[in-house]
């Protein structure tokens, strides 16, 4: 089950300096997401270098910052035509491709995705997740950041 927070921000300088601060810097790498859908589930499909991902997700959308569902791991994949195959004989619909910049920062328990997307549209969105305690704790630091954002 995931526990997630996700913010679409206009600006990620105050949230850097917040996770550089606290966090442990990952990894960043540019990605490429094409979402399919199948009424309450998406596949998703990620490119990331020469690497090719398949996994699935709850179909939830709400405009509460707070979404738990369920998520499977993801599956390194080699041929691309055959699972988009197999996705379509599941009855799952391509609906949209994403271009993005990933950075990833973790520590104690809780993993900070910064999302610079690129298309279809430019924006910055801002998400953690982990234990829900911890997600809850950070959250309230998080939201303070939001005030001075506006």
């Amino acid at each position: 089950m995931e526990y997630e927070y996700s913010y679409k921000v206009d600006d990620l300088k105050e949230f850097l300096d917040y996770i550089n601060s606290n966090y442990e810097f990952i990894k960043k790498y540019k990605e490429k997401r094409v979402i399919y859908r199948n009424n309450d589930t998406i596949a998703r499909i990620t490119f990331i270098d020469d690497d090719i991902y398949l996994d699935f997700k709850e179909n939830k959308i709400s405009d509460d910052p707070l979404i738990v569902r369920k998520e499977s791991k993801q599956v390194k994949i080699d041929n691309l035509e055959n699972c988009e195959d197999i996705l379509s004989f599941l009855n799952y619909k391509k609906d949209n491709t994403l271009l993005r910049y990933r950075s990833i920062y973790e520590k104690n328990n809780i993993k900070f995705e910064i999302d610079e997307y690129i298309e279809p549209n430019h924006a910055y969105v801002v998400s953690f997740e982990g234990d829900k305690e911890i997600c809850d704790s950070v959250n309230e630091d998080i939201k303070m950041l939001l005030k001075k954002e506006i």
